[in-house]
């Protein structure tokens, strides 16, 4: 939430040219970035040596180092950034008779108040702080602005089945699974953005060839707003799914995708999976719905039959087919992959104490090994275990 500051001339002139310092250290630090693998090494390497010639606050060179560790390779100047500050080591808040004030440190021992104006964002941070929400940090934006960064912590109940979400270029499979292992309902979501993508491809390649620059720009944006009105559509979807079949929502822990081709890049790394994660932890939390994050580890090659885990679980060279090569089932590949993730999140509610060599999800007798790495495992916690917690009571599964 922004908030706008209401400050002398000289307190002004003094975040100017505090800003200016924190661009020319950020810009320092972006040419050094490329030469270390890790953040700790790049930390290591210039987090005293930056704190030595600017004069900030470790915890603002912290802030900085990490804010370009998380930038693109590519990016190698920027105009502007936003300082952090944390309370209360490096900011705290207080009040005067007339006004609201955030403190912030901007060296050691060199503290500046600014004071807030009270307009209607400040009125609505005052009623998200009255309603339970916290502000524990702080940012001064290059526009001279107060960014106030809310959280609110919110006690959820678990709720007895689980909604396991596949993300696919194409489409977004889900599967609607009880702890017994009965498959309540299975579907696809998002299936009109794919064609809308293609669309948009073509009609840019045109433009490309004919150099219009103009009608580019515009149509970026307007394949942006399609593709987030789209996810936000996706997104009410499973809320609306979660609370009819009384049940919580899981989906892949999934990273940045490494680049494979020029194909690969153009078909997958324009999902938009952290705008996706960002919508839908907003909603499940609006609505007190559970989200969790599972591994993605053989979710993609295991069998929900046999339990085997395939090398090379398509059929030829139709990817959205899975074919088992022990017992032979042929399933469509991402349902069986949302059904995977709904195992393994029913799978992590496991109490730590419960030990087992193996689980059925039915009676079909389908093992659910694979679907965990055999090591390095987390400590004390179990590979596989026979049972799940169902709202505070254990519920077992048919095992063998």
């Amino acid at each position: 939430m922004l908030l706008q500051i209401e400050a002398t001339i000289f307190k002004r002139n003094r975040l100017h040219e505090f800003e200016k310092q924190t661009t020319k250290a950020t810009n320092l630090l972006l040419s050094e970035r490329t030469k270390y693998s890790s953040f700790n090494m790049f930390w290591k390497a210039v987090g005293k040596e930056t704190k030595k010639k600017s004069g900030f606050n470790v915890q603002v060179v912290c802030d900085l180092a990490r804010a370009i560790w998380k930038k693109q390779k590519g990016c190698n100047s920027v105009n502007g950034t936003t300082v952090k500050f944390n309370v209360p080591r490096n900011c705290k808040t207080f009040r005067t008779a007339g006004f609201f004030f955030v403190e912030l440190g901007l060296r050691p021992r060199n503290r500046i108040a600014v004071p807030i104006k009270k307009n209607l964002n400040f009125i609505w941070f005052e009623s998200l702080i009255k309603d339970g929400w916290t502000c524990k940090t702080f940012g001064l934006t290059p526009s001279l602005e107060i960014c106030a960064y809310l959280s609110k912590e919110k006690e959820t109940l678990r709720r007895r089945n689980m909604v396991g979400i596949d993300i696919n270029n194409k489409n977004f499979a889900y599967t609607v699974l009880t702890p017994e292992g009965e498959i309540l309902k299975q579907g696809y979501l998002g299936q009109q953005i794919w064609p809308a993508k293609v669309h948009f491809a073509e009609r840019r390649a045109m433009l490309q060839s004919l150099r219009a620059l103009k009608k580019l720009k515009r149509m970026r944006h307007r394949q942006q707003d399609f593709v987030y009105t789209n996810i936000g559509q996706m997104v009410r979807e499973i809320i609306l799914l979660a609370i009819k079949y009384d049940a919580d929502v899981s989906i892949e822990k999934l990273s940045r995708f490494q680049p494979k081709g020029r194909r690969f890049n153009k078909r997958v790394l324009t999902i938009p999976l952290y705008i996706f994660r960002r919508i839908l932890e907003a909603r499940c939390f609006d609505n007190g719905i559970m989200l969790s994050r599972v591994d993605p580890y053989h979710t993609s090659k295991w069998c929900t039959r046999c339990g085997a885990v395939a090398k090379n679980g398509h059929a030829g060279k139709n990817y959205s087919l899975f074919r088992c090569q022990e017992c032979g089932l042929a399933v469509n590949s991402d349902r069986k992959a949302s059904l995977a993730v709904a195992v393994k999140s029913l799978l992590e509610r496991i109490p730590e104490n419960a030990h087992s060599d193996t689980i059925q999800i039915s009676s079909r007798r389908v093992p659910v090994n694979g679907l965990f790495r055999p090591s390095p495992m987390p400590q004390n916690q179990p590979l596989v275990a026979p049972m799940v917690l169902e709202r505070g009571k254990p519920t077992s599964f048919s095992h063998g």
